[in-house]
């Protein structure tokens, strides 16, 4: 699971969004371009565009509030990695890393 916080994942997105700001090098700022097609700004929040719904993107702190809230439970959730990403998406959150952060 990411430790750091800072750079995030979110950052050379929202830069684009908000401002058109792209990185110095070309294929950087083409995987930066091709990946915002899918993303918007709602407010300060990033929402990625899907076909099941608008999904919420969360930065590293929130990632682990958001798989203990669905883990845990009056006789706690013992489902699988896998099964704990996709409650996570099907209430609206997003992650890239969000099944393999379930599994750990």
């Amino acid at each position: 699971m990411q430790i750091d916080e800072d750079p995030s994942w979110q950052d050379p997105i929202i830069d684009y969004l908000t401002n058109g700001n792209l990185p110095t090098d070309k294929s950087e700022a083409r995987k930066v371009q091709q990946k915002a097609v899918r993303y918007y700004m709602l407010g300060n929040k990033l929402i990625r565009r899907s076909y099941s719904g608008h999904l919420t993107c969360i930065k590293y702190p929130q990632t682990l509030e958001v798989i203990y809230k669905i883990h845990d439970g009056d006789c706690g959730n013992h489902s699988g990695g896998r099964s704990l990403a996709q409650k996570a998406l099907n209430i609206g959150y997003f992650w890239p890393t969000m099944r393999h952060d379930s599994a750990e």
